[in-house]
């Protein structure tokens, strides 16, 4: 670890600004300074986003039942290749991966050029931008969480409520 690296460790992640013999000193992106102990860095995992130039973003979505499944991948995949080349042995990768209460999920994973946390941030974005105007142009629906009611086999029923009240012959015979 060397400063200007970008690291996570103990819940946190940012820029390497210090490392002496007592602490290492990051700043977050919301430029906030943390101070980790040394002891926590050699007794906890850290990653150390700079050390590699590449790495796998992982993008959840979903999209609604009506979806031609093969259509939704072949768009995905096919988006997702033109906006991130990817080098030797790397692969755009894709698969649905639960039925969800509103719509099916997938994961797309694939590969870009990154050196802090921020690069992977990004990448989302453009990737979700472009397969949000892909699916758009192709009348693919990404619903959002919706709650059906069912009231017996989706037919209301129902029910004619009689009152009885005095005729007119009733109300007179009081006078």
């Amino acid at each position: 670890m060397e400063v200007g690296d970008w690291i996570e460790s103990n819940d946190f992640a940012g820029e390497v600004q210090e490392v002496n013999l007592r602490n290492v000193v990051i700043k977050q992106s919301d430029n906030n300074l943390v101070i980790i102990p040394n002891i926590k860095i050699v007794e906890n995992p850290f990653k150390n986003l700079s050390s590699t130039s590449r790495s796998r973003v992982i993008l959840d979505c979903r999209v609604g039942y009506e979806s031609d499944l093969e259509e939704v991948e072949k768009i995905t995949l096919h988006v997702i290749e033109n906006l991130f080349d990817q080098k030797e042995n790397e692969k755009v990768e894709f698969a649905y991966t639960k039925f969800g209460k509103s719509s099916i999920k997938f994961v797309v994973r694939f590969w870009t050029d990154v050196s802090k946390q921020r690069d992977i941030l990004f990448a989302k974005h453009k990737a979700i931008l472009a397969i949000r105007i892909s699916f758009n142009e192709n009348s693919i629906q990404i619903p959002f969480p919706i709650k059906t009611l069912d009231f017996g086999k989706n037919k209301f029923r129902s029910e004619t409520i009689h009152i009885n009240s005095k005729t007119d012959s009733d109300s007179s015979k009081e006078e």
